[in-house]
């Protein structure tokens, strides 16, 4: 059994196409890995002549603490051992920490990187919200709930909400660290993509307390993605805001509603404990320890 480093991405990129299959998305990420600007190595297991196992190793700029880990065997034929020498050839390849993203796909890994000193951090599943889910919440709020849209040239509230943003991104990523970006990489990130006219914040003076945030989705849906509050006591202030998006997303049909929950997100936890839903996908993420 032999390992190769830097290995042509276009010799990597037919394995994977090939053990893949018909899995598009983990084509996708793995050759996302092996294109980024970012990647820090290209490898294969080679077992009597034959590539049986491929990886892509890469950085993050938000989580620069941990080296991403992309694998590639055939789901059909698994060879543990050459999975084995690979994982343990990488630990020793980067002085960072490695981390694994994988789903029931691919069975059995879990447990192999948990042999290997790796601890799962975190679950997160991929809901599908029905928009006629509407929350049994009192309209007659006195709270002042307001769209992003209105606040986009208030400096002082969008500031606010940037900040909370990044507090509670910030306390919910604890086991993969987020790096000390600037508060304009922040802003980006938050703004790129978003529907501000269905996303909205709850004020308080010159403070948002609460927030949460539509993206675009594919055709036909949309994407809920960041969302929190000031005060953890204060968790039904994300029903007021959830309540208005779901009304808005009847009112253009959209079929449904994508959210990624985290099991280290009590905010997530909450909106999946009072809606209803269907879940597309769970990953589990994987940091060595």
């Amino acid at each position: 059994m032999q390992i190769h480093r830097n290995v042509k991405q276009e010799d990597v990129g037919l394995f994977v196409e090939k053990v893949f299959g018909e899995n598009e998305d983990l084509i996708r990420n793995f050759f996302a890995s092996m294109r980024s600007d970012m990647n820090e190595g290209i490898y294969s297991v080679e077992n009597v002549n034959r590539m049986v196992v491929a990886a892509s190793m890469h950085c993050n700029i938000w989580h620069p603490y941990c080296v991403y880990v992309r694998l590639a065997f055939d789901f059909n034929c698994v060879d543990e051992r050459a999975i084995q020498f690979m994982i343990e050839f990488l630990k020793d390849e980067v002085e960072k920490p490695l981390f694994f993203l994988i789903d029931n796909r691919f069975r059995g890994l879990g447990e192999l990187l948990t042999r290997k000193d790796f601890r799962l951090i975190r679950k997160t599943e991929v809901i599908n919200i029905n928009p006629k889910s509407f929350l049994s919440v009192k309209d007659d709020s006195d709270q002042e709930i307001i769209t992003v849209g209105q606040i986009l040239n208030d400096t002082v509230l969008l500031s606010s909400l940037i900040k909370i943003c990044k507090k509670i991104y910030t306390e919910t990523h604890v086991d993969n660290p987020v790096a000390d970006l600037s508060s304009l990489s922040w802003k980006n990130v938050i703004l790129d993509d978003l529907i501000d006219s269905s996303s909205y914040v709850v004020v308080n003076e010159n403070n948002v307390i609460a927030f949460s945030l539509m993206y675009e989705g594919e055709e036909n849906s949309w994407e809920l993605g960041w969302v929190g509050v000031e005060n953890s006591d204060e968790m039904t202030l994300l029903n007021l805001v959830l309540n208005k998006q779901l009304r808005d997303a009847n009112e253009q049909n959209i079929k449904y509603i994508e959210k990624e929950v985290d099991s280290t997100c009590p905010y997530s936890l909450h909106i999946a404990k009072s809606l209803s839903y269907d879940v597309s996908e769970t990953w589990y993420a994987y940091v060595q320890t």
